[in-house]
């Protein structure tokens, strides 16, 4: 075993993780409140396939992106989380899509803060 690796200890940060799936014609939308609500970053997975109440999903279509499916994930603190979920609720209320929010550990607290904190 590496000596280097024996002694690493990890602390680990409680932050709260926001999983957002969309179609592809409201990527848009969901990539903006992202950056307004001051989240340090986020991933974005594109032609995702799945099923749910109105059925099965293709992830990719060749020709109208606008109907296939866009998964979101990003990592901050709760207050910042809230007002993602408080700007997606409208959307919500008037189109297909989901969100997950669960508490999650990270290692690297820095990368998930951003510099006003």
């Amino acid at each position: 075993m590496n000596e280097t690796n024996q002694h690493a200890q990890h602390t680990l940060h409680a932050l709260k993780k926001i999983e957002i799936i969309v179609k592809g014609k409201r990527e848009m939308f969901v990539q903006d409140l992202l950056e307004e609500s001051g989240v340090s970053g986020y991933t974005i997975h594109r032609n995702v396939a799945g099923r749910g109440e109105s059925g099965f999903h293709e992830g990719y279509l060749l020709f109208n992106d606008d109907a296939s499916l866009v998964m979101f994930f990003a990592v901050s603190d709760e207050s910042k989380i809230q007002s993602i979920i408080d700007g997606l609720t409208p959307l919500f209320e008037k189109s297909s899509g989901v969100m997950f929010v669960s508490d999650t550990q990270v290692v690297r607290l820095n990368k998930f803060l951003a510099d006003d904190e």
